[in-house]
């Protein structure tokens, strides 16, 4: 199986994943985001290396775009979790 269709197929199930997390009536929560987030940061991973070729590039580039796209589920998955201690305050 070539490379690209394991790759979409991965793809497909972190997408589902993603699904699953944010099925059901309400919010997602905490653990439901933060599932949507990691998912989100793998496929993004999935698709740097393998469609956009980052797997050639030198240890340092794939490094820190790892490093960057991780540094923004970080700060989106913290922005989540401290907006309501943050609105609250500045109420």
């Amino acid at each position: 199986m070539a490379i690209l269709t394991r790759t979409w197929m991965v793809l497909m199930l972190l997408t589902a994943v993603s699904m699953w997390a944010g099925h059901g009536t309400g919010g997602l929560g905490p653990l439901g985001v933060g599932l949507v987030l990691a998912a989100a940061n793998l496929k993004a991973d999935r698709i740097l290396t393998q469609y956009l070729d980052l797997r050639r590039a030198d240890g340092g580039w794939r490094a820190g775009f790892r490093v960057l796209l991780t540094l923004l589920w970080v700060a989106l998955f913290g922005i989540y979790v401290l907006y309501p201690m943050i609105g609250a305050a500045l109420r």
